[in-house]
């Protein structure tokens, strides 16, 4: 029976494509850059419009004035069982003014456009699962949806990280839309991420009359980059870089004031605390007399450990995959930070980089391969068929 209902979403799916691209084309036509709230909040509308069709009783959730609102719907409530969870961004990296009007096109078999790859491919493929599995009369347990509208932005502005963890718990097991590799991997792992914002302080003076007056701020900073950068360990995974630096104000004077932000990419949590504990070390210490140092940690993600639950999972997958036909997946370790991450902090079981396939995201050469999109519609509703075979 199952066998069947795989082979009629098949069906579905073939006899679809067009609509499927075009529906592609109408979602990223709509511009949502994070940090323009009102744009995303626009895309939040539309994904609840798509959602409430197919039989979702969706919400649109306010997290704050400088971000669009959460999109979260259920289907099927009053089924048996755990719900199984599609999660994800609606918001793209990119600013809109980078792109001209209407940027999406395919050629070659490849999608271009903001947010193709990163991530409304992704949110498309679970849109068009729900219809599938719609199309075939599937009951079987609730499905979710969980979108999150500034997850580009690192939720700088909002509680939605604490939002998403507390909305999470209890599904049967979530896939994170999130940008699909290349080699048709799904994501078991992934790194944890911290920003810290480094401060110092100098003295102004002018740089000819009374440049001995002057506390440059710019070489203390210049020591510290140094020693952030030398916290990198290849071997444990572990990187440091200084992504920005800023400082003085004009060439003749001594600059008083300068900053760097700093990304920092960790696997191990013991890693993380060893580079917090050095970053303070080397804030504390003074190469320039008489300058001062401040820094301040931002929007940490914890990483997404490779547990028993989550190979369950995986290996889950990768069996559906090969009982109906489709193309092979294997485990994957991902440098990039999610909010898979969060979902696992609520006790469900999470893959992520479940969505469309592609490169270069945050970047004007993103692109998504198509097909992919069929290939993963496919395998997604399939295993929501065969979802109770899966033991944790």
């Amino acid at each position: 029976m199952k066998t069947e209902l795989v082979t009629q979403v098949k069906a579905y799916v073939a006899a679809h494509h067009e609509e499927i691209l075009q529906k592609y084309e109408e979602f990223i036509n709509l511009k949502d850059f994070w940090r323009d709230a009102d744009d995303v909040t626009v895309v939040g509308q539309w994904l609840k419009k798509e959602f409430d069709a197919e039989g979702f009783d969706c919400e649109l959730i306010d997290v704050g004035p400088k971000a669009g609102k959460v999109v979260m719907g259920t289907l099927g409530a009053d089924r048996p069982g755990k719900p199984i969870l599609f999660s994800g961004h609606m918001d793209t990296a990119l600013a809109s003014d980078l792109y001209p009007e209407k940027p999406f096109r395919v050629e070659d078999g490849m999608a271009y456009g903001p947010g193709v790859l990163d991530m409304k491919g992704g949110i498309l493929i679970s849109l068009y699962v729900v219809k599938a599995l719609n199309a075939v009369g599937y009951a079987g347990r609730p499905l979710k949806i969980l979108f999150a509208p500034d997850e580009e932005g690192l939720h700088s502005y909002t509680d939605v990280a604490s939002f998403i963890q507390e909305h999470s718990a209890g599904c049967l097991f979530a896939l994170n839309m999130e940008t699909g590799l290349m080699d048709n991997a799904l994501a078991v792992g992934r790194k944890g991420r911290l920003g810290v914002d480094v401060f110092v302080k100098g003295k102004s003076a002018h740089a000819g009359a009374a440049f001995l007056d002057g506390i440059s701020s710019i070489e203390e900073m210049a020591h510290k980059v140094l020693d952030f950068q030398a916290l990198t360990d290849l071997e444990m995974e572990t990187t440091v870089n200084t992504g920005v630096i800023k400082g003085g104000t004009i060439p003749n004077a001594v600059p008083a004031e300068c900053m760097c932000s700093l990304d920092i990419r960790f696997k191990y949590m013991s890693e993380l605390e060893r580079v917090r504990k050095a970053i303070s070390e080397i804030c504390a210490k003074n190469y320039v007399e008489g300058t001062t140092c401040t820094f301040e940690e931002l929007n940490l993600f914890t990483t997404l450990e490779t547990d028993d639950t989550i190979m369950t999972l995986f290996n889950f997958m990768k069996a559906t995959a090969a009982k109906y036909d489709l193309p092979e997946t294997s485990p994957a370790q991902v440098g990039g930070c999610s909010d898979a991450t969060y979902i696992q902090q609520a006790g469900t079981p999470v893959l992520c980089s479940c969505g469309v396939r592609g490169n270069w995201n945050h970047t004007l050469r993103e692109f998504a391969v198509v097909d992919s999109l069929y290939d993963r519609i496919n395998w997604f509703a399939a295993a929501i068929l065969d979802s109770d075979e899966l033991k944790f």
